[in-house]
C-alpha cells in the first residue's frame, strides 16, 4: 500500500490507543510504527531493480519479524518517555501498526513474505490496488479534521474511529467488488470458450471500480478489464504469447527471480541479445494500446555485458509521461468500461 495510507491509519491507531495519555505525539508515533515496515528501501532502494524485488516486502514485513521488532521498540518509547506509560501499552501500539501494515500490504498484488524466515512465499489476495483515491482521501480528510480538535474530546475521538471504521469497511468491500468482476470475468471466459490454467484479478490503479483479469493457457497470456458501471457484460480480451522456453532457458539468475517474483503471469519477447520480461500481474498501463511494450509500460531487461548478467528496469520517464491523459483515460475506463 501507498506510503500516505500507512500515516493516516498509523496515526488514527495510535491517537486511539494513546492519545489521552500524550496528545498528538501519539499520531505521529503511530504513524512512524505503521511505515516502519517500509524502511527496507533504505537498503533495497529504488533503483536497483534486483535489491527491490528481492528485499522490498520481505523481512520487515514478516510477521515473524516484527512481532520481535516490536519488543526493542517499544522498550525504547518506554524509556524515552520516562516510563510514564507501560511498556505493555507501547508493545501493543507497536505490534498493532506493524502487523497492520503488512495485512494491510497482502491486499494488494505486489507480493509480501510474511512468512519469513519459515517461508519465501508471496503472499497477495489481490483485491486492492496499491494506491486508491476512494480509500485514502476520505480518511486523510477525516483525520485532518480530527486533528483540529482538543486531545482526548469526544468529538476527535469520534471522526479517529469513524476513520478506522471506514478503512475497515472498505476493504470489506473490495472483496464484494472482486466477486462481482470474477463473476463476469468468469462468464465471458465460458462465452467465449477460452482456455485457462491459471488466473488472477485485481482493480486498476486508484479504484476499485475498474478491475483487470489475466489468464494463462498453454502458451498465451490473455488480459481483459471490466468495470462495475459499465452498462455492458461485454469484454475485450487481448491475447499475448507468453514464450516461456525464453525465460527457463535464461542462464541468468534473474530469470528465475522474476519467474518466482511474477507468480506464474509474465510474458517474454526476446529483442536481439536482450530479453525483455513483462509482469502482467501489474496490469496494463496503457488501456487504449495493445501492443506489448505500449500497454505494458513497466517491464525488465534481461542481457549479458560486462562478463556478467544485468537486469534492467524499463519504465516511461517523467517527460514522455502524459498524467493529464493517463487519468482521463482511467476515468473514462471507470465510467464506460473498455470493451
Amino acid at each position: 500500500m501507498d506510503s500516505l495510507t500507512h500515516i493516516v491509519l498509523g496515526g488514527a491507531i495510535g491517537d486511539k490507543l494513546l492519545g489521552n495519555k500524550i496528545g498528538r505525539k501519539a499520531f505521529w508515533i503511530g504513524a512512524l510504527a505503521k511505515t516502519f515496515p517500509d524502511f527496507d528501501l533504505l537498503y533495497s532502494g529504488l533503483n536497483d531493480p534486483r535489491k527491490y524485488v528481492l528485499y522490498h516486502r520481505s523481512y520487515t514485513h514478516s510477521f515473524f519479524v516484527e512481532f520481535l521488532t516490536a519488543f526493542p521498540m517499544a522498550y525504547l518509547f518506554y524509556i524515552l518517555f520516562k516510563k510514564k506509560i507501560s511498556y505493555k501499552e507501547w508493545f501493543i501500539l507497536w505490534i498493532v501498526c506493524l502487523w497492520g501494515h503488512s495485512l494491510v500490504d497482502i491486499f494488494t498484488n505486489y507480493g509480501t513474505r510474511i512468512f519469513l524466515p519459515f517461508s519465501k512465499q508471496l503472499v497477495s489476495l489481490n483485491n486492492i490496488s496499491i494506491a486508491d483515491l476512494f480509500l485514502t482521501i476520505p480518511i486523510l480528510i477525516l483525520v485532518i479534521v480530527a486533528l483540529f480538535f482538543k486531545n482526548n474530546s469526544t468529538p476527535r475521538n469520534r471522526i479517529m474511529t469513524g476513520a478506522l471504521t471506514y478503512s475497515v469497511l472498505y476493504f470489506g468491500m473490495t472483496f464484494v467488488n472482486k466477486a462481482v468482476a470474477n463473476n463476469h470475468f468468469e462468464k465471458s471466459i465460458k462465452a467465449n470458450q477460452i482456455s485457462v490454467q491459471q488466473s488472477m484479478s485485481n482493480p486498476t490503479i486508484l479504484n476499485n471500480i475498474l478491475w483487470y483479469y489475466i489468464g494463462n493457457s498453454d502458451s498465451n497470456l490473455i488480459v481483459g478489464e471490466y468495470s462495475l458501471l459499465q452498462n455492458s457484460d461485454s469484454i475485450k480480451w487481448h491475447y499475448f504469447p507468453i514464450h516461456k522456453n525464453a525465460l527457463s532457458r535464461s542462464q541468468s539468475k534473474d530469470a528465475r527471480m522474476l519467474e518466482w517474483f511474477s507468480q506464474g503471469f509474465y510474458i517474454t519477447e526476446k529483442s536481439g541479445d536482450t530479453l525483455n520480461v513483462f509482469i502482467p500481474k501489474f496490469g496494463r498501463g496503457d488501456l487504449d494500446k495493445a501492443a506489448t511494450k505500449e500497454t505494458f509500460i513497466f517491464y525488465y531487461q534481461i542481457y549479458y555485458a560486462n562478463h556478467q548478467w544485468q537486469l534492467k528496469a524499463i519504465q516511461p520517464s517523467k517527460e514522455n509521461m502524459n498524467y493529464k491523459a493517463a487519468f482521463s483515460q482511467l476515468i473514462d475506463k471507470i465510467q464506460h468500461g473498455n470493451y
